[in-house]
């Protein structure tokens, strides 16, 4: 039913990644050739808006996520690389999924969900500074910032939408934990993959 929706994210996704991308290798600090290469940052980006094209279809979220999600693939592989999610991305991303959303309560004359995706992006804003507070080191003022806008995006749908963001970005560093990595066990996970993992694929079960 969405097969149209989905191949027209998909090509956009897969410029936008492959745009993407140019961001990706002038923030890396270390060089990381396959991570700042055109083409991951174009197929992963492609896939995702494929996913999200496919379930949500012709409704206006879509632009919204896939400009978030654009942004968020960049952010996915310097945090991985690197252990850090520059501001300098994060910042727009959150702006421009506030003002896309907020577009969206004034077109639909509903302010409901608008004020539900800004207490959830200082719900889990704020449960991340917590934690950035009791678990030194481990989480970073980025991890906050990423979180907000996780939570800005997922509270549009509702709340349990958020928590089910959480929930599964929990378990999805709880398997990086786990899996033995170079560096040794004590290897600190990175959070902004997780969460933003955890929110695309809640994005694709709830359509």
């Amino acid at each position: 039913m969405n097969a149209w929706p989905a191949v027209v994210a998909a090509s956009a996704g897969f410029v936008l990644g492959a745009v993407g991308s140019l961001l990706t290798g002038r923030l890396l600090r270390q060089r990381a050739r396959i991570a700042s290469s055109w083409w991951l940052g174009a197929i992963i980006t492609a896939l995702v808006l494929a996913v999200l094209g496919w379930r949500i279809g012709t409704r206006g979220e879509l632009v919204i996520y896939a400009f978030v999600l654009a942004l968020g693939v960049p952010l996915a592989i310097i945090d991985w690389v690197e252990h850090r999610l520059p501001r300098i991305v994060v910042v727009p991303q959150l702006l421009g999924g506030a003002v896309g959303l907020g577009w969206l309560c004034v077109a639909r004359s509903d302010a409901a969900p608008g004020v539900r995706a800004l207490w959830a992006m200082l719900a889990a804003a704020g449960f991340y500074l917590v934690l950035a507070v009791l678990v030194e080191g481990g989480v970073g003022s980025g991890d906050v910032g990423l979180a907000a806008v996780v939570g800005l995006v997922t509270g549009w749908s509702g709340w349990a939408e958020l928590a089910g963001t959480l929930v599964l970005a929990s378990f999805a560093a709880l398997v990086l934990l786990l899996v033995p990595r170079k560096g040794g066990g004590g290897a600190a996970v990175p959070f902004g993959p997780c969460l933003l993992a955890g929110m695309t694929a809640m994005l694709a079960i709830t359509g």
